[in-house]
């Protein structure tokens, strides 16, 4: 989100745009690896919750990245086309998701089944109730988006996307090398 306002130029920039976009893509990707590891963390204090944490957060990064993709794919489509006034733009609504239901619903989802499961497991508290905060703005992003209230989704996208999840991932990746190393040695 932090790259949509400065390489971007909040959307002015087309090269930037299309590298807020990859870089959307490559964070959903990173982050199926943090969604499997936090299902074997946490498998031990709810399986049916776990795996059903892991089913929606796979879902919704492989949605996050389709959606991402999409905007690259429709403006290299546009670019191709030759130029006629008369003839309309078709519009930029991403199919893959219409109103970030996949991107804030079922990624706010995830954060809140796997972080409720991460209070029970062997993790800092803290930790959890900032996954909690960051599940709350998403899916409050949600129903700003349901509600066709842009400010407020740009909001919730810029607390989710480049304040609180930047913050959570990171110290959720500490915690949970910490983990492994732990489980290792034993």
């Amino acid at each position: 989100m932090l790259t949509y306002y400065t390489a971007a130029q909040g959307g002015q920039d087309l090269v930037g745009v299309e590298m807020t976009q990859l870089l959307s893509a490559l964070a959903a990707f990173w982050s199926l690896f943090a969604i499997v590891a936090v299902h074997w963390t946490v498998r031990g204090h709810g399986e049916a919750w776990s795996l059903f944490a892991v089913v929606v957060g796979v879902t919704a990064s492989a949605a996050t990245i389709m959606s991402s993709l999409y905007p690259i794919a429709f403006t290299r489509h546009l670019l191709r086309q030759p130029i006629d006034v008369t003839v309309p733009l078709p519009t930029a609504v991403s199919p893959t998701d219409p109103l970030n239901v996949m991107t804030f619903g079922l990624t706010g989802l995830w954060f809140l089944i796997a972080n409720l499961l991460l209070r029970r497991a062997p993790v800092p508290r803290r930790l959890a109730v900032l996954g909690l905060i960051v599940a709350a703005d998403l899916l409050v992003g949600l129903l700003a988006s349901l509600s066709a209230q842009d400010a407020l989704v740009s909001f919730a996208a810029i607390a989710a996307g480049a304040i609180a999840g930047p913050a959570y991932w990171l110290w959720l990746g500490f915690v949970l090398r910490r983990i492994a190393v732990a489980s290792a040695a034993r």
